[in-house]
């Protein structure tokens, strides 16, 4: 992603809430405005390469938000609960608000709208192609929204702009909140059944538990292999999970970090996901299966 090429505020002017003042649009808000701004889950689901482009200035505008680059159809996820709401410009392309619970407004910006794995720019604003819940709907924190793009002026550029507007104003430098984003594993609504495949490699086990440095992760059922940013995820290990042989170290009595990772697939136990499922939080995924890779 070009990292000087950024959506500027002043082209989605006529999509705000109504009322916002222009030296709002074009001041960013005072710290004191953020208050309310509750701790974001992470908006998606993929390696990212974050940096602040907050403010940047551009020829129609200044940048209201933070470009981060990400890859093409990654799952994009509700920050916190709310309702959204569909929205569609000729620069912004195909975009969606969420109404946090909080009275946080998020303005989510150039989200798919291919329908092939080529850049056709043929599949609209819509449903399955861009959206994955309907217009409207609430939705729960990790909960898969959208899928990130590169539609309206990032044409060829795939990368989500996201915005935050406390309590429905003025927009706010979002860097701050997501850089303190707890990171979804994966995406999910609250209450549905699930399990994942997780790759990466064992770095610790014992005492009933395992912990691997996963760097991809499958959702089942229908989700496919993502790379994510390399992190430690902390799983428990039941009775009767299935163990290859040359895994002896996680029926150890006493939990040992490895002197050697060892590269490993794995798979969790069905479960009902749980928002502390959804962030990784450890001890909440069950460990079904591990073997190491060839």
């Amino acid at each position: 992603m070009s990292r000087h090429r950024t959506t500027a505020r002043a082209t989605f002017v006529a999509l705000l809430l109504a009322g916002l003042a222009a030296a709002a649009i074009t001041t960013p808000a005072a710290s004191g405005r953020e208050q309310g701004v509750p701790r974001l889950a992470f908006p998606l689901v993929a390696k990212t390469d974050l940096w602040d482009n907050y403010g940047d200035p551009r020829g129609n505008g200044r940048h209201a938000g933070i470009d981060m680059e990400n890859p093409w159809r990654a799952p994009v996820v509700a920050v916190e609960d709310g309702r959204i709401e569909y929205a569609e410009s000729g620069l912004g392309g195909c975009m969606l608000y969420l109404y946090g619970r909080s009275g946080t407004m998020y303005l989510y910006i150039h989200l798919n709208n291919d329908l092939t794995s080529r850049n056709d720019n043929k599949g609209g604003c819509v449903k399955d192609v861009t959206f994955a819940v309907t217009d409207g709907a609430r939705v729960s924190t990790g909960e898969q929204v959208a899928w990130n793009g590169d539609s309206g002026d990032a044409n060829g550029n795939p990368h989500l702009h996201f915005e935050v507007h406390p309590k429905g104003g003025t927009d706010v430098n979002p860097f701050k909140h997501l850089k303190r984003a707890s990171h979804p594993l994966f995406a999910a609504r609250k209450g549905t059944v699930f399990s994942l495949g997780l790759r990466g490699e064992l770095i610790a086990a014992g005492a009933g538990s395992a912990t691997l440095e996963v760097n991809r992760v499958r959702r089942y059922p229908g989700g496919r292999w993502l790379k994510i940013d390399t992190r430690a995820v902390k799983l428990t290990v039941p009775l009767g999970a299935n163990v290859s042989p040359s895994l002896p170290q996680i029926s150890d009595s006493t939990l040992r970090t490895l002197k050697r990772p060892i590269a490993v697939t794995a798979s969790t136990l069905k479960a009902n996901a749980t928002t502390e499922a959804i962030l990784g939080a450890p001890g909440e995924l069950m460990l079904g299966r591990v073997s190491p890779v060839p």
